[in-house]
């Protein structure tokens, strides 16, 4: 199985409210919906202080295997996410094998 972990960082000025941040969340949302292969699926916000360091938001999903994810990875709606956020934020990612 592959664990997905995806760091979000907004761009400055802005916060969980703006309407571009709820724009891209309803957006992630929605891929479970439209992904057969994502079995897993959770967003979380920052819950602590922020430090230089910190990241506002994690996505983390988990999927069959390699196959499975790179389905996921080229799927259009995953595409047009990540286009959305490409303007708001910046990531870190990391796949594991779990």
């Amino acid at each position: 199985m592959i664990r997905n972990i995806v760091l979000f960082r907004l761009d400055e000025g802005l916060t969980r409210e703006s309407s571009e941040v709820i724009k891209g969340i309803e957006l992630i949302e929605q891929l479970p919906r439209e992904i057969p292969e994502i079995l897993e699926w959770e967003i979380g916000w920052h819950a602590l202080p922020s430090t230089p360091v910190s990241h506002d938001f994690v996505l983390t999903s988990l999927f069959a295997d390699s196959e499975a994810f790179f389905r996921y990875f080229h799927h259009p709606a995953h595409r047009t996410t990540i286009a959305h956020w490409k303007k708001h934020a910046s990531w870190a990612v990391i796949d594991v094998e779990v």
